[in-house]
């Protein structure tokens, strides 16, 4: 094998802050040739410079994307499938906290589109060159666990559904159902897909939240300072999981914060519901695939 051919691929999505930044630049540094993608031209182009430093030589590539579009995302992943042969790991950071339900113009909301249906679109798109890797990952930062299912089938959109908590739990638990199902369907193909709890971080999360009472956003970044983590210790499970060898194995597990093993709870593991909501997300991207 020369090394081209031996040569590790990443991408990761919300990758112009926080977490995500942290893994693409850490994945880096462990000599994987990252691909990131974010909406700011101007964040991607100094997270671009910071690979570079970081492990000059390999063909590092931002390709902006806003991934709060079908549309969008599909246009990410024609990119990236014209740019690699293989990818040998997809790590989901990005994402947003809201409380309010938004549309957009491709009339879905914006929570379910950002937090969930691009990851489920990305990750159909991608999977032949996840397959194509001798051990590819796919790793969903989320919640892993944390949400109650809240997910109503008759109202994905949450077109009759209150503001609130809800708006951003029931993306999250999805990606728990995404996760399961996904993993039990690549069961037997060597691919490992995980989701990740990454801690209470240190990030831009609560600042660029929507919905949020005045008084939470004003104690955030208290809180923040004194008891969050920072995102480059976030970032070690995902990097983890998207990296190492001793990951081998973890296929349709829950992780949280320092690698540490999480119960995937029975709810995510509901044979009905993973199958429903996949149809569902199947019919909603099916002019993408």
């Amino acid at each position: 094998m020369n090394e081209k051919d031996s040569q590790r691929v990443a991408l990761v999505t919300g990758a112009t802050d926080g977490i995500g930044r942290a893994v693409a630049l850490e994945l880096a540094r462990k000599d994987n040739r990252v691909l990131i993608t974010g909406r700011d031209p101007t964040r991607g182009a100094e997270v671009l410079s910071a690979l570079h430093a970081a492990r000059p030589g390999l063909a590092h590539a931002f390709v902006p994307a806003d991934l709060s579009l079908l549309s969008e995302t599909a246009r990410l992943a024609t990119e990236v499938e014209a740019r690699v042969q293989r990818l040998d790991a997809v790590v989901c950071c990005a994402g947003i906290l809201s409380t309010v339900p938004e549309w957009t113009n491709e009339g879905l909301e914006r929570n379910f589109v950002l937090n969930y249906l691009t990851r489920y679109l990305l990750a159909r798109k991608l999977l032949p060159l996840l397959n194509a890797s001798p051990s590819g990952r796919l790793v969903l930062v989320s919640n892993a666990g944390n949400y109650a299912d809240t997910l109503d089938f008759d109202d994905l959109q949450h077109r009759r559904g209150r503001p609130g908590l809800r708006v951003a739990g029931r993306t999250q638990f999805a990606n728990d159902l995404l996760a399961t199902e996904l993993a039990a369907r690549q069961r037997d193909s060597g691919l490992e897909v995980t989701c990740v709890f990454p801690g209470f971080v240190r990030t831009s999360v609560f600042r660029n939240a929507r919905g949020l009472p005045r008084l939470l956003r004003w104690a955030a970044p208290f809180f923040q300072r004194f008891f969050a983590i920072s995102p480059e210790l976030a970032a070690q499970t995902p990097v983890f999981l998207a990296h190492s060898p001793r990951a081998k194995g973890s296929n349709g597990c829950f992780y949280g914060p320092r690698v540490e093993l999480r119960v995937v709870p029975p709810r995510a593991q509901r044979s009905e519901r993973r199958a429903a909501l996949w149809s569902m997300s199947e019919a909603l991207v099916s002019s993408y695939l």
